[in-house]
């Protein structure tokens, strides 16, 4: 095979979601695809053959996409990891800044970021969308001797926030307000210097 082939495997479980990535990544010269649907699927197929990239869903109906980063570096270290998903809430970005992985897409964004996603890696870069800009960072510089002192209430309200509740989820918890518990929030952002709700779970993992 010509050594200049970038072999890509897109792993999601909706064939037309798959069928789009491969049109897409398809227009770009020297790049081979193979997509996969079911999960039983995947460990034949990488043992058989080795890929440059992978782009993978996170939520995945037979393993969690977590789970599913961690079993393709250990099936595949040299391959590249590229998340596209409709998941950008907080916590599963903050839980994505721990992981090795060479970008991530939205997939409420367009399909030309998508195509830039896999150029940008393919050169040996990262990509990453807007609403994932946290991970551009790979380690966010916080001194756990210089945090402010948080509150109970504050406390409480960061512990639910890293567990992926909502400001309404967290008011009912507390029997609080929405608004009591969106002011708590942008307090929390002030103390802990946070640019975003996603970067303040991330450092809520740390301080915790």
């Amino acid at each position: 095979m010509n050594p200049d082939i970038y072999k890509l495997l897109i792993v999601d479980d909706h064939p037309i979601v798959a069928e789009g990535i491969v049109s897409i990544a398809s227009q770009q010269n020297n790049i081979l695809c193979k997509s996969i649907t079911r999960i039983e699927n995947l460990l034949p197929t990488i043992s058989a053959e080795s890929f440059d990239l992978c782009i993978i869903d996170l939520e995945l109906p037979e393993i969690n996409g977590f789970q599913l980063i961690h079993l393709l570096q250990e099936q595949m270290p040299d391959c590249k990891i590229l998340i596209y998903t409709m998941h950008e809430e907080p916590w599963v970005i903050a839980k994505l800044a721990e992981e090795e992985i060479s970008g991530a897409v939205s997939k409420n964004a367009s399909t030309s970021e998508l195509k830039q996603a896999i150029n940008q890696i393919r050169l040996g870069h990262k990509y990453f969308s807007e609403v994932f800009s946290i991970l551009h960072k790979k380690q966010i510089n916080i001194d756990l001797h210089k945090i402010p002192e948080l509150s109970k209430r504050e406390k409480e309200v960061l512990t639910y926030l890293s567990e992926g509740l909502s400001t309404s989820e967290i008011s009912d918890l507390l029997c609080l307000s929405t608004n009591t518990i969106q002011t708590y929030r942008k307090r929390l952002m002030e103390k802990l210097e946070a640019k975003n709700v996603a970067e303040l779970v991330y450092k809520g993992k740390e301080i915790f």
